[in-house]
C-alpha cells in the first residue's frame, strides 16, 4: 500500500485531509519522562532550600542519568546552600566533565566560588582563569575581581574568610529579595561572626530583623552600624522608623531623623519623617519647615503635600480664632 501524503484525501474514505484524519492514528505514541514528577518535586525542595531532601533526590536521578550535568549542577548548589563546599565543588567537576561548552563558563564560576569557599584558594584561581578565558576580557569583570582577592588572599596581603564574607553577602541579599528573611538573617550573622568590624553586616542585619518583626533586636543591629559608622545615615534613618511607628518613642525618632539629615541633607524621607516626629510631639511650625525641605528636594512629593496643607488649614484655623478672640469685649 501506498503511503498516502499529508494532504492527500484519507485512505478510510472519510473525504477529509489525511493530515486531519488517521495521520495521528498512526504516529507511535510520545514518549514521557518517567522521572518528570520525580524532577519537578527535586527542584520544588530546592527552592525551598530543603538542601538534605533535594540531594537526596536528585542523586536517585542521576541513578537513571548520571552523565546528565543539569542534575550534578543542582546536587552541587544544594550542597553550597549547605555551606559543604568541598562537596559541591566535586559536583561542579562531575558537571564540567560531561556538559556542552556553552555552560562550561558558568560552571567553572561557581567551581572557583566553591573552591574559594573551602579554603582550596589556588584551585579556586585555576577554576576563574577558565572561565575568564572562556568568557574573554570583556564579559569577565565580576570573575577577574575574584581572581584578585583569590590571588591577594595567596599572596597572603588579605584574610581568605573575607571571600567566603563576600559570596555570604550575594546570597543573603538574593535570600532578602526572595524574601526568605530567616535564610538571610542566619547568613549575616556568620558573616558577623567573620568580620565583626562591617557597619553594612549589621545595618543588613537589623533590616532582616525589622522584616521579622524583632524591634528590639533590630535596634540593636542599626546601633552596632552606626558605632562603627556614625555617619551612616541609613542605620539612623532605620532606627527613627522604629522607634516612630513601632515603639511610639517620638523624641528619640526625631533625633534620629534629625542625625541622617544632617549627615545627608539631601535625604528626602529623613526630611518627611522628621516633619512627622515633629508634629507628633505638637510642634506644627517645625514640622511644616520638614515638609517645606522635603518639597524643596521633591517637588512631586504627594505625602508631604498633604500634611503641609493639612497642618497649615489647622495652624490657619487657630490663628484666625485667636484673632477672633482679640476682638471679644
Amino acid at each position: 500500500m501506498i503511503q498516502p501524503k499529508r494532504n492527500d484525501p484519507c485512505p478510510c474514505g472519510s473525504g477529509i485531509k489525511y493530515k486531519k484524519c488517521c495521520l495521528n492514528s498512526v504516529r507511535p505514541p510520545q514518549e514521557t519522562d518517567p522521572h518528570a514528577q520525580l524532577r519537578a518535586n527535586a527542584y520544588k525542595q530546592m527552592a525551598d532550600q530543603n538542601w538534605t531532601e533535594a540531594i537526596s533526590l536528585f542523586k536517585t536521578l542521576l541513578e537513571a542519568r548520571p552523565a546528565d550535568h543539569t542534575l550534578l549542577a543542582a546536587v552541587a548548589s544544594c550542597y553550597e546552600g549547605r555551606n559543604e563546599y568541598l562537596s559541591a565543588a566535586e559536583y561542579y567537576e562531575k558537571a564540567l566533565k560531561v556538559c556542552p561548552q556553552s555552560k562550561k563558563a558558568d560552571l567553572w564560576y561557581h567551581l572557583g566560588i566553591a573552591r574559594a569557599c573551602a579554603m582550596r584558594m589556588e584551585k579556586a584561581a585555576e577554576a576563574f582563569r577558565s572561565c575568564i578565558q572562556i568568557l574573554g576580557h570583556n564579559e569577565s569583570e565580576k570573575i577577574r575581581d575574584l581572581l584578585r582577592t583569590v590571588e591577594d588572599v595567596l599572596a597572603g596581603t588579605a584574610d581568605p574568610r573575607l571571600f567566603q564574607v563576600q559570596v555570604l553577602f550575594q546570597r543573603a541579599f538574593t535570600d532578602m529579595e526572595d524574601e526568605r528573611f530567616e535564610s538571610a538573617a542566619a547568613k549575616l550573622e556568620t558573616m558577623a561572626s567573620i568580620e565583626p568590624d562591617n557597619p553594612a553586616i549589621f545595618y543588613n542585619l537589623g533590616v532582616v530583623y525589622t522584616f521579622l518583626k524583632r524591634e528590639d533586636d533590630a535596634l540593636d543591629q542599626f546601633g552596632r552600624a552606626v558605632d562603627l559608622r556614625p555617619d551612616y545615615a541609613e542605620a539612623w534613618y532605620n532606627m527613627g522608623q522604629i522607634f516612630l511607628i513601632r515603639q511610639r518613642d517620638f523624641s528619640r525618632a526625631l533625633n534620629c531623623f534629625e542625625r541622617a539629615s544632617a549627615i545627608r541633607p539631601d535625604y528626602i524621607g529623613a526630611h518627611h519623617q522628621k516633619g512627622v516626629a515633629y508634629e507628633l510631639i505638637g510642634d506644627r511650625e517645625n514640622a511644616l519647615k520638614c515638609w517645606e525641605r522635603t518639597l524643596e528636594l521633591d517637588p512631586e512629593n504627594k505625602q508631604a503635600s498633604e500634611n503641609r496643607a493639612r497642618v497649615q488649614a489647622i495652624v490657619q484655623g487657630r490663628s484666625a480664632v485667636r484673632e477672633m478672640r482679640k476682638d471679644l469685649p
